[in-house]
């Protein structure tokens, strides 16, 4: 009997421990997480956001860019598809549980001379080029649906411009030929000096794109400061004002603006490739 006695207050005295030790447990319990970061714009890029996590007691991450995409990333950086304001919030998770932060941030779809270099074409659509008495004017006329097509091979000619101040122009072979250059106005092989084969440069500013060389162009040869070719000379250089710079998805629009002489402008709409 006496056995039994000291075998019940061994095991009433482990109950004790064991109670004792769960506490203890509940005092190691994890603390709650505390979401919180910080961010901060790229000079070089506007779109562009480098992202600071300050979060404490976290083992897992989360961000919503405000519906621009999302990462699971400690720290991110994000490049915004447009420029805007949004909602970026950030979920700082543990075992415990989870916790939110969110701040505005608000970037700028701003282009400079640098994002000029690439490849460009004149955008496949109907209006991508026109021409009349005024800026921007379409009156006298606008490439339409069925030039889309007829002018299939003038629309895949490139422009490039390098990083290095080069320009060249490539035709695939052939382009379209207006009756100035062949009767009648068809696709053919390009004729010198607009056929690309010239040594070309040019300069920009955040207003005006200059190509030079003989036979430098964008858009149509035709156009150029003192009026329209046949009726004067072939220029060596062409200034185009920059009308419209912007991204489109994830494309660049290039909008150039020519006055031919005195009061015939032709527009371009060029698209990045």
């Amino acid at each position: 009997m006496e056995n039994f006695r000291n075998l019940l207050s061994l095991l009433f005295l482990f109950s004790i421990l064991l109670i004792h030790g769960c506490g203890d447990d509940k005092s190691l319990t994890v603390d709650a997480p505390n979401a919180r970061f910080t961010f901060e714009i790229d000079t070089d890029d506007p779109l562009t956001v480098v992202f600071t996590n300050a979060s404490l007691n976290a083992t897992s991450y989360s961000w919503d860019f405000g519906g621009d995409g999302i990462s699971t990333e400690t720290s991110p950086t994000h490049t915004f598809s447009a420029g805007g304001s949004y909602n970026v919030m950030l979920t700082a998770s543990n075992e415990d549980g989870e916790d939110v932060s969110s701040n505005a941030v608000t970037v700028e779809d701003i282009l400079g001379v640098a994002d000029l270099v690439g490849y460009w074409r004149i955008a496949s659509e109907a209006g991508s080029m026109h021409v009349g008495p005024a800026a921007g004017s379409a009156e006298w006329w606008s490439l339409s649906e069925a030039d889309v097509t007829t002018r299939a091979c003038f629309l895949d000619d490139k422009y490039s411009l390098g990083s290095d101040g080069s320009f060249t122009i490539e035709m695939e072979g052939d382009t379209w030929l207006e009756t100035w250059q062949s009767a009648p106005a068809t696709c053919g092989a390009p004729l010198a000096p607009h056929d690309g084969t010239g040594s070309y440069t040019y300069q920009a500013t955040d207003i005006t794109l200059t190509v030079s060389g003989a036979g430098a162009f964008m858009g149509l040869p035709k156009a150029n400061n003192a009026g329209e070719l046949p009726d004067v000379d072939v220029p060596i250089s062409i200034t185009y004002d920059i009308a419209e710079f912007y991204r489109d998805g994830n494309n660049k629009r290039l909008v150039l603006s020519i006055e031919c002489g005195t009061g015939l402008f032709w527009t371009f709409h060029l698209i990045s490739l």
